[in-house]
C-alpha cells in the first residue's frame, strides 16, 4: 500500500448534510473507478474514502463525506483548510469497475454513491451503448448528492437512466418513493442479462444483494459501508 502525501483544495457543501473534499497529489493517483484510499488523521483515526472522481481527473481526487453529529473524523475533515496536508494510503479496494459487456444497474444510498459516480463517469468517458440504470436511494430531496451531475449526464445520454428514491419524501416530491431495491424491481426488465453494483449502508447491502440474486442478475457486486 503506498503512502501519499495530499494538500487540500477545497471543502465544498453539497447537501444539507454532506460535503466534498477535493485534494491534489504531487503525481495524479492511479487507481481503478470504485478504489478507496485510507486517510490517517492521527495515530487513531484512519478512516477509508471512496474516490468519488473518475480516474480520469488528473488534477485532484474528490470524497463525499456525510458530516455526523459529533463525529470527530467527519468534523475534522469538514473543517479542512486549503493547502493543508493530509496523509493517505492506497489505492486499496477489489469492487471495481468491470469491462461493460451487458447493460448494467447501479444501486447506491447515500455516501455509497461515492464508489459508483466514478464508475459511472467512467463508463461514459470510454463510451458505451449498454443501458446504465442508477436507482439511488435517500431520505429527503435535498439530501440527493450529485443530483446536478446526474441529471446533466442523463440529458447527455439517452441510455442513461437516473432514479432518485425517497424513503420520506414530501408532498411536492413528483419521483419514485420508497427504497431503492424496491423501485428497482418495477423498472427493470430481463434481470438475467444485466451485472448489478451495489453500495451503502451494510443492512441495505446485504438485504438488497438479497434481491438482486433472487431477481437472477448474471453478476451482483457489491461493497458496504460501516
Amino acid at each position: 500500500m503506498e503512502h501519499l502525501t495530499a494538500t487540500v483544495r477545497e471543502v465544498i457543501h453539497e447537501t444539507s448534510t454532506t460535503f466534498l473534499v477535493r485534494l491534489a497529489l504531487p503525481e495524479p493517483l492511479v487507481f481503478k473507478p470504485g478504489q478507496y484510499v485510507m486517510v490517517q488523521i492521527d495515530d487513531e483515526h484512519v478512516k477509508p474514502y471512496s474516490i468519488a472522481s473518475p480516474p480520469s481527473e488528473k488534477a485532484y481526487i474528490e470524497f463525499c463525506i456525510r458530516r455526523v453529529e459529533g463525529g470527530y473524523v467527519s468534523s475534522y475533515m469538514y473543517n479542512l483548510k486549503p493547502n493543508q496536508r493530509l496523509k493517505l494510503m492506497g489505492p486499496v479496494g477489489s469492487f471495481v469497475l468491470r469491462e461493460v459487456t451487458t447493460d448494467i444497474v447501479f444501486l447506491a444510498t447515500g455516501t455509497g454513491i461515492s464508489s459508483l459516480k466514478g464508475m459511472i463517469d467512467t463508463i461514459f468517458e470510454r463510451g458505451t451503448e449498454k443501458e446504465i440504470w442508477l436507482f439511488f436511494g435517500n431520505r429527503t430531496e435535498d439530501e440527493i448528492i450529485y443530483r446536478e451531475h446526474f441529471e446533466e449526464l442523463a440529458k447527455q445520454h439517452k441510455n442513461f437512466h437516473f432514479i432518485p428514491c425517497l424513503s420520506r419524501a414530501s408532498d411536492i416530491w413528483k419521483g419514485e418513493r420508497g427504497y431503492a431495491q424496491d423501485v428497482m424491481k418495477k423498472h427493470l426488465a430481463n434481470p438475467k442479462e444485466k451485472d448489478v453494483y451495489i453500495c451503502g449502508v451494510a443492512a441495505m447491502v446485504e438485504q438488497a444483494a438479497g434481491v438482486c440474486k433472487a431477481m437472477g442478475f448474471r453478476n451482483v457486486y457489491f461493497e458496504k459501508y460501516v
